[in-house]
């Protein structure tokens, strides 16, 4: 297998923003511990990552000219053992999202709500034309209440951020059910992440 790691740079250490690049430092290191501001010079900041077996989705903010964008990334592990970016989407917008504004969507939710958004897929592989030939990678936008600690995801386990904001990957024809815990690990609420 390839090397599928990235030197070890700190978050916003460079001002480019190479999709590929931050999307691989993040499956490694994982998010940062607190927040990290956009400003001038530091254009981007990593929002969610989950990673399943050979698949990953990837959610940044990125400060553009005149905007600020919200993308998502989705990647799998090509047959050389290297990962590769397959697609990418996202939503511009003209506000600052700072960190304090990011936090706050989650304030309209119940502490155990669980919110899916924005779904979005990508063919792997295969041949689109020919029944069963195609292998989708799929990611979906997942915002949760201050309630929410946790969330499990086909026997994975991903902590919420301060924000409340993640991303899941899924590669099956079915969609993932999504558990909620609490701090105390109480299941409190479960959801179907939606395909489209």
């Amino acid at each position: 297998m390839g090397d599928r790691s990235v030197p070890r740079l700190g978050y916003g250490q460079r001002v480019a923003y190479d999709a590929l690049v931050e999307s691989l430092r993040l499956i490694n290191s994982g998010l940062p511990n607190g927040p990290v501001r956009l400003s001038r010079r530091r254009r981007f900041a990593p929002v969610a990552v989950d990673v399943d077996g050979d698949i990953a989705a990837t959610r940044f903010l990125r400060r553009g000219v005149g905007c600020y964008w919200d993308e998502t990334h989705l990647l799998a592990v090509d047959n050389h053992g290297a990962w590769r970016r397959l697609g990418s989407g996202g939503a511009s917008d003209d506000e600052d999202p700072t960190a304090e504004e990011f936090q706050r969507t989650r304030d309209d939710l119940a502490p155990y709500q669980v919110a899916l958004s924005g779904s979005a897929g990508v063919v792997r592989d295969g041949d689109p034309v020919l029944p069963g030939g195609t292998r989708w990678v799929r990611g979906s936008a997942v915002l949760v209440g201050h309630g929410v600690a946790e969330l499990h995801v086909n026997g994975r386990h991903l902590p919420v951020p301060y924000h409340g904001h993640l991303i899941v990957v899924w590669g099956s024809r079915r969609p993932p059910r999504v558990t909620a815990y609490d701090g105390t690990g109480r299941t409190v609420a479960t959801a179907t992440v939606s395909p489209t």
